[in-house]
């Protein structure tokens, strides 16, 4: 385990401490907690260490199955070094507005194949989990990403606006809860009633105070909730609002504009994933994040094949 006066909290301290040595060491004790390795296949804890390989070897003689610390995790069939992958996911999870995997390449030394393949497998340990249902004062608003028209050329622009005024963004909705900040988003197929009440069921407790813009579609959710709205077009924005709402639609597309410049609609609900993880752990050290993120890697797996459906780049 790592000692708690000896945790680093910047990424130069990270790469000073974790060595591969230090890196193998902190992965084992997240994967075994008990501190003692056992075989993924049989089980057994009859286990030795091939030092020149640097990885475990199970010494049933039916079994015999090499194994390392990422295997079982998300790390597993990686070619990068555990000292890579974590300076990699110390730069992902505590860079605000989030980093490129062309920036990741060059700062670990990999391909920008890997480096990109490595942004989304740690987006998957950043999905969030079910941690049961917001409560108390609620936020609910929602917003567009995407489809920027300004650079286009002029006929092009037309002929896509002619389709929809809102022709290639695609609509996220968000509820916040106020006591403690936190966000939970997810794309919608648009403001409609239907798509919006299905999200705040799922996230926000019967009874709670919801608290939305005047969008009409929020209006049934006085049946459910206690229902308030501020309007926007009658300089409303304080009472009853959405501000923290807001400011997370700030933080997204600062992320998505400024960072990724372009989210494929494909991925771009692993983009959200992550900016909602980020959001939710802001106001934590930059250790608790790294540390958070690195102890959900277990039992996940992400490949190439699944990521692409099988197409190479």
């Amino acid at each position: 385990m790592i000692a708690v006066n000896k945790k680093p909290q910047t990424l130069v301290a990270a790469i000073r401490f974790f060595d591969a040595d230090t890196a193998d060491s902190y992965l084992a004790s997240i994967k075994w907690p008990d501190g003692q390795p056992c075989c993924p296949r049989c089980g057994s804890v009859n286990v030795g260490w091939i030092k020149s390989r640097r990885r475990f070897q199970c010494r049933e003689k039916a079994c015999r199955k090499q194994f390392s610390t990422t295997t079982g995790t998300i790390l597993e069939g990686t070619h990068l070094t555990s000292d890579q992958w974590i300076a990699a996911v110390w730069m992902i999870v505590n860079c605000r507005m989030g980093v490129s995997s062309c920036e990741i390449a060059r700062t670990i030394g990999c391909k920008q194949q890997s480096a990109w393949h490595l942004l989304h497998r740690v987006r998957e340990i950043m999905r969030p989990a079910n941690e049961g249902k917001f409560t108390g004062t609620v936020e609910a608003d929602s917003t567009l990403v995407g489809g920027l028209l300004q650079n286009m050329p002029k006929a092009r622009r037309a002929r896509i606006t002619s389709r929809h005024p809102h022709a290639g963004k695609t609509r996220v909705h968000v509820v916040r809860e106020r006591s403690t900040g936190k966000v939970r988003a997810t794309i919608v197929d648009g403001e409609t009633a239907a798509e919006l009440h299905r999200h705040v069921r799922a996230n926000v407790e019967h009874g709670s105070h919801v608290h939305t813009d005047a969008a009409h579609a929020y209006k049934s959710l006085r049946g459910d909730y206690h229902h308030s709205f501020v309007n926007h077009a009658r300089d409303e924005y304080v009472r009853d609002g959405v501000n923290g709402c807001e400011s997370f639609f700030a933080f997204l597309r600062r992320g998505l504009a400024g960072t990724y410049i372009h989210a494929s609609p494909e991925h771009l609900a692993a983009y959200i994933d992550e900016a909602v993880y980020r959001y939710n752990v802001r106001h934590e050290s930059e250790w608790d994040r790294f540390d958070a993120a690195m102890r959900a890697m277990v039992g996940k797996r992400l490949t190439y094949k699944e990521l692409t459906g099988g197409a190479t780049r």
